[in-house]
């Protein structure tokens, strides 16, 4: 109870305002984010399959949206748009990227293979982002093992 007690008092002095959130920069979160560049998404409707991907920056990378996504996202329980194309038998059959087989695989119930996209993975834009050309406001200097 007593330990209840100091945890909740902490928060409150935090929600008052008595102390800034600062983090490991020592500066409020929010700071610096005022001026960040527009980010403009391939506008143009490419025709499935005949989209140029971008190369993966390692192997297990999941691919990126190489289309606009504008009115396919939140993606929502029962609301998920990727999975009108990307289900195994009708990306086959479009030409284009299908969604892996461990997409099938729950694995929070001792990875027992579903007929659905697992819950886990239902979430697409969690992993996958949509492809953009943009300047950067920190430079990537990630560099590939692969050549």
């Amino acid at each position: 109870m007593k330990k209840l007690l100091i945890s909740s008092s902490i928060v409150a002095m935090l929600f008052a305002g008595q102390y800034d959130i600062t983090g490991v920069r020592e500066a409020p979160l929010t700071a610096g984010s005022q001026n960040l560049p527009q980010i403009q998404y391939n506008k143009t409707a490419p025709v499935p399959g005949q989209v140029k991907k971008y190369k993966k920056s390692f192997v297990t990378a999941p691919p990126m949206i190489p289309h606009d996504i504008e009115n396919m996202v939140p993606i929502k329980i029962g609301k998920n748009e990727c999975l009108g194309c990307h289900m195994p038998q009708t990306a086959k059959a479009m030409g284009i990227t299908s969604i892996p087989k461990d997409h099938f695989v729950d694995n929070f119930d001792k990875n027992k293979k579903t007929p659905r996209i697992a819950g886990s993975r239902y979430n697409c834009t969690q992993c996958h982002a949509p492809q953009t050309t943009l300047d950067p406001v920190v430079e990537n200097k990630f560099k590939s093992l692969r050549k």
